[in-house]
């Protein structure tokens, strides 16, 4: 096992998970062939591909305590080269997963590695969210919303008005300054049917700086005026 998965391994811990040598050996692909293919085209910046670990697989799995229910259907949206979905994936095999992005390249990339991966029950969404929004059949379709310092909070509102049903969950991985976007929210979130956001601080050890997981639910039931 080379160092780098190793430090995958133990520092997953830190996080309460016991990542299995199938799943290891899945992040080692994952990592070599993002390596690989950002010579050619730019996936991710060349500061944090010398970091990929820390930087996006561990970074990533931060939001795995917060997605507990079996066979979840779940959207990231604007992954980018997979990030987080992917390593959610790897890690929880049950989570049925949409990957929603925009450019081509990092499209052909995801298509890619789902096929080397072997993974199942994940699909690549070619588009951006504004065409995404008119699509019927995507409508209060998904359990979760993820997205990881894509967006930010007011537009995740509308999105996860449209993609959640009732009860499902945004989860939003951010930096540490976002009070002034939760401010911003506050006023408007019940207008999008997103009745609460809590904040969780993320700060492992592991990590260069700490991080805030923002995670917002979508009411079950629509209030009644009278």
């Amino acid at each position: 096992m080379n160092q780098e998965i190793l430090t995958l391994k133990n520092n997953a811990r830190h996080l309460g998970l016991v990542l299995n040598e199938i799943q290891l050996a899945q992040f080692d692909i994952f990592r070599n062939e993002l390596l690989q293919w950002n010579e050619k085209t730019n996936l991710i910046s060349e500061n944090s591909s010398r970091e990929i670990i820390t930087r996006h697989f561990l970074d990533s799995l931060t939001a795995w305590q917060f997605i507990r229910k079996p066979n979840a259907l779940m959207i990231d949206v604007g992954c980018g080269a997979g990030f987080p979905g992917i390593p959610l994936k790897i890690v929880q095999p049950s989570l049925e997963l949409y990957l929603l992005e925009a450019n081509r390249k990092k499209v052909s990339f995801l298509k890619h590695i789902i096929r080397l991966l072997n993974i199942t029950s994940a699909y690549v969404l070619h588009d951006r969210v504004e065409n995404i929004v008119k699509m019927v059949s995507m409508q209060e379709k998904f359990d979760i919303l993820i997205s990881r310092a894509t967006f930010k909070l007011s537009e995740l509102l509308s999105q996860g008005e449209f993609f959640l049903a009732p009860d499902g969950k945004i989860i939003a991985l951010k930096g540490p300054p976002v009070e002034e976007e939760i401010q911003q929210c506050s006023l408007v979130k019940n207008q999008h049917k997103i009745f609460q956001f809590i904040q969780h601080d993320i700060d492992a050890p592991f990590l260069e700086a700490p991080r805030k997981i923002i995670i917002g639910k979508k009411q079950i039931f629509s209030k009644k005026t009278f």
